[in-house]
Parts: structure tokens; sequence; C-alpha cells
């Protein structure tokens, strides 16, 4: 699932790589809320260092083991950087 092919979306919204789709559920399922955007930020939706933890574990969950260190969402929190380390770390 780390596919770098855009993905289908809600209508008018941009179309998100199949990684970035994967990381807004976990987002969605984390913090309640319906739209997430490859722009939105891990902290400005209200993520701290609880909430980080529980992304992670998901992360590890759905990709593997160590693919996103915890330093990689401190550095770029945005959904898009994120999603371009796990690619990068799985390929």
């Amino acid at each position: 699932m780390t596919s770098q092919e855009p993905t289908a979306q809600e209508p008018g919204a941009p179309a998100l790589t199949s990684t970035e789709k994967a990381l807004a559920d976990i987002w969605r399922s984390l913090f309640g809320i319906d739209e997430v955007s490859a722009d939105d930020d891990f902290f400005a939706l209200g993520g701290n260092s609880l909430t980080a933890i529980r992304f992670l574990a998901r992360v590890e969950e759905q990709f593997a083991e160590d693919v996103l260190p915890p330093e990689t969402l401190y550095e770029d929190p945005r959904l898009a950087s994120l999603a371009q380390a796990i690619d990068t770390a799985m390929a």
C-alpha cells in the first residue's frame, strides 16, 4: 500500500496517494474528524505526544516496524511529508 499513484477521493478534493490515504484514515480515527488533506499538520489538528505514540503504533501495524521514526513526525508533521517518508523507507 505504498504506491505513489493518486487514489480517488471526494469530488473537488486533491487526490491522495495510497499512503496519504492510509495515513488520513488513521488521522480521521485518532482525531475524530471527517476531512484530512495532504497539507494538514498532525499537531495543528490536535496531536500531542500521546497521540503521536498511538499514531506511530498504527503506522507500524499497517506498514512495517520502524518505517516512520518518531523524529520524522516532529520534523515535518504534514501528512504528505509523512507519507513520502514512509514511501521512501519502504522502497
